[in-house]
């Protein structure tokens, strides 16, 4: 007989299944919990333990601050004993600062240097945000520093969200007068740019110099291969068969190559709006995909005018929040969470594979595009 353990979240508790996540014994539930790649890599699901035992695998890649906290990831917690849980409070994911420096720019623009109370793992051109007592719209300081070359932090603040931060900080004083001021940061964050990005130009050549459609798709079938068979991105393409999204990925190739309009999917920022994906998380997919070119003994010339175009989706790909879907300049509502919704047509569970007929109402996951029959989406009301 299968052990089972009761989840309480938000209101509702679940069973768990056999050898069922947290993660998916919520998202089976409707219960809703953010998530983004399933493994363990954005860390988006993150929630912290009320009660239960946590196990070790579960908090491993975490912080000893949010372990200390009782924070884990459900992606990776098979549950060994009943659960209350809840989402992470914005107080516990601030890191602490020391002011080294606070220089004024001529155009008006604040640079801070700083050191960090812990480890940041951060890339340059990433966001932090500033607390400020009483204010709500946080000051963004965008990071110049390097991680690999520079043992300081330093970012710069632009002249109006300077004004907002306290005196101390604004710079109208001596490097001796602001040295050791503390203050506390949110992020990393990635800037997010607020339109997506144009097509490409097209690369006349390119395509028959790879070897035209054959040589294509025999590189994106290999790369496929990898991508399926691979931890930390196979859990993007639930419900996408493998020739999907191999075919999605062919014309969407060739149209950015050749300007033919081939392309009916969606562009990579609505595509991938709802996932968090870290510049670590997409250096790992280029790492596979750069593999597989040199595989098919493709030249550095050719790989690096191929790999140009998927470099050029970057800003749209990588995030560190969830963005709506847009159709055109209006953001699609309603194109994430859960809903319940009666079926047209007969169907499987994604979760027991039982057979749910139609009319029956069920949980549609928009993210994922699964449905939990009316057992699987059984949630009680947790008792007062």
């Amino acid at each position: 007989m299968p052990i089972s353990h009761v989840l309480s979240f938000e209101g509702g508790r679940v069973e768990t299944q056999e050898d069922e996540s947290v993660l998916n014994a919520l998202l089976r539930a409707g219960l809703n919990p953010a998530f983004s790649c399933k493994s363990g890599s954005c860390q988006t699901c993150m929630l912290q333990a009320e009660s239960g035992d946590i196990p070790e695998r579960a908090q491993r890649v975490l912080p000893m601050h949010l372990r200390r906290l009782r924070y884990f990831l459900p992606c990776r917690c098979m549950p060994t004993s009943a659960m209350s849980l809840r989402r992470p409070h914005p107080n516990d994911l601030v890191t602490g600062c020391q002011l080294c420096e606070a220089n004024v720019q001529e155009d008006g623009r604040l640079e801070l240097v700083f050191e960090t109370g812990r480890p940041i793992k951060y890339r340059t051109g990433q966001q932090l945000r500033i607390l400020v007592t009483g204010r709500d719209d946080e000051p963004v300081l965008t990071l110049t520093s390097s991680p690999e070359r520079d043992m300081l932090m330093i970012g710069i603040i632009d002249a109006q969200a300077a004004r907002h931060l306290p005196p101390e900080m604004q710079g109208q004083m001596s490097d001796e007068e602001v040295f050791g001021f503390a203050f506390e940061v949110r992020g990393p964050f990635d800037d997010v740019p607020p339109r997506e990005l144009p097509s490409p130009e097209a690369d006349a050549t390119l395509w028959d110099e790879l070897g035209g459609d054959t040589r294509v798709r025999a590189v994106l079938e290999a790369f496929y291969t990898k991508v399926y068979a691979d931890e930390q991105l196979a859990p993007f393409f639930v419900k996408v068969t493998r020739d999907r999204a191999i075919d999605k990925q062919f014309s969407f190739m060739k149209q950015c190559v050749t300007g033919e309009k081939i392309y009916m999917g969606d562009r990579p920022r609505n595509a991938h709006h709802w996932m968090i994906i870290t510049h670590e998380l997409f250096d790992h997919r280029q790492s596979l995909m750069l593999a597989t070119l040199k595989e098919h003994g493709l030249t550095d010339e050719l790989i690096a005018r191929w790999t140009a175009y998927e470099e050029y989706f970057r800003p749209d790909i990588v995030k560190s929040a969830k963005l709506p879907r847009y159709l055109g300049d209006q953001p699609i509502i309603n194109t994430s969470g859960v809903t319940r919704e009666v079926i047209g047509e007969s169907t499987v569970c994604d979760h027991c594979q039982s057979e749910v007929l139609a009319g029956e109402t069920v949980l549609l996951h928009h993210h994922m595009g699964t449905i939990s029959c009316g057992r699987c989406a059984d949630v009680e009301a947790v008792a007062e």
